[in-house]
């Protein structure tokens, strides 16, 4: 093993001092001891060089030894080989955890981000919602909202009305009315479910006659469209070349002819019947359950009073006023979706209302007239 340089620069001194003895003529024997006095020195400090380089290799092979591969990818040959192959499966486990874990991280990112992709794309849709096509899709069922809450309304009213102008309790004055309310809401509704199956059955019946008409007959439908538009005003030649044109597109010109020759829009064959005797049904039963609140109040008061239950006169009262701000309620409705007159909807809903409910109740007084033997008391 190479000498340090320290090593050679103490021996060069040593040398030195040697010649300095020699030069003086000191006493052979002290020379000879300060020789070998230095000449120990000298091994001793090589011996100490030689005991740090072993301790810096030893510490250099624990390093290569903690590292199962080296910088250009292979595995150190210093290192036994069963050793080599635990470290190395150890290291691959730990990759393949830190590879999992990042593949862990980054679904839970892609989860993340698809649902705040998706409450963007929601506020998006609800933004972009048209207030027009709500008032659509109010308007679609206006006709099964006005006509089952104001026969329910009025119907109910005038059975509480009939049965409370005599003395009848009031428990026998509920059971009629909740009797007719379940009986009427039904009956309206099936009504109006009915009604509009028949509507798009006739819709979808004369779509297919003038389809085949237009398919069979092309020139006798666009002399039918041709004599419309010549009676709306539009001369004949201009009618003819838009008819033409018009029948260049099968289903266009057979929407065409549905609304101007039948009055039928497009839109007909498309409505839900079930949907709209359901709305009749609930409409029915929400606004006919409005008179018979006051009496269920007046229920529960001489319930906890423990007082009779036959005083009518006073809630029937209040019933006749709840039925006139509930109709006048429904006229307000009815106004806000077809952008109409607030108070000229409210007045005229109360008005109809008012005739039919005293309709009902002076049929009942001329009966009660006709035969007096008619007792509708308790």
């Amino acid at each position: 093993m190479a000498v340090s340089l320290g090593t050679t620069i103490s021996l060069a001194m040593s040398l030195v001092q040697v010649q300095v003895l020699i030069n003086n003529n000191n006493n052979n024997n002290t020379m000879s001891h300060s020789i070998n006095n230095t000449y120990e020195d000298i091994n001793q400090r090589q011996e100490e060089e030689e005991e740090e380089e072993e301790e810096v290799d030893s510490n250099v092979m624990g390093v290569i030894i903690a590292t199962p591969e080296s910088s250009h990818g292979g595995t150190s040959p210093l290192i036994p080989q069963n050793e080599r192959d635990g470290s190395d499966a150890e290291y691959e486990a730990a990759n393949n955890d830190n590879d999992n874990n990042d593949d862990d991280n980054n679904t839970n990112k892609r989860k993340n981000n698809n649902i705040r992709q998706g409450f963007k794309d929601g506020l998006s849709k609800v933004k972009s919602i048209n207030r027009d096509d709500l008032k659509l899709d109010t308007s679609k069922y206006l006709k099964s909202i006005i006509y089952g809450g104001m026969d329910g309304l009025v119907s109910i009213f005038v059975s509480v009305a009939v049965v409370a102008s005599g003395d009848a309790p009031i428990s026998v004055l509920l059971v009629i009315a909740v009797a007719k309310l379940i009986a009427g809401a039904i009956s309206m509704g099936m009504g109006d479910y009915l009604g509009t199956q028949a509507d798009v059955d006739f819709a979808k019946g004369e779509r297919q006659r003038e389809t085949w008409e237009v398919e069979y007959y092309i020139e006798g439908e666009k002399k039918e469209m041709v004599e419309i538009y010549c009676e709306k005003g539009i001369p004949e030649e201009i009618a003819t070349e838009v008819v033409n044109i018009l029948a260049t597109n099968t289903k266009g010109f057979v929407d065409v002819m549905m609304v101007e020759e039948l009055g039928i829009t497009p839109d007909a064959e498309g409505e839900v019947a079930w949907k709209n005797g359901m709305v009749n049904f609930v409409s029915f039963l929400i606004f006919g359950i409005i008179p018979l609140l006051p009496y269920l109040v007046y229920l529960a008061v001489a319930s906890v009073r423990h007082s009779g239950y036959r005083d009518n006169l006073p809630t029937f009262i209040s019933v006749i006023g709840v039925a006139i701000v509930t109709l006048f309620g429904m006229g307000i409705f009815k106004a806000k979706s077809t952008q109409t007159s607030l108070w000229k909807n409210g007045l005229s809903t109360v008005f109809f209302g008012c005739i039919g409910a005293g309709a009902g109740i002076a049929t009942v007084e001329i009966i009660k007239a006709i035969n007096p033997d008619i007792d509708i008391n308790g």
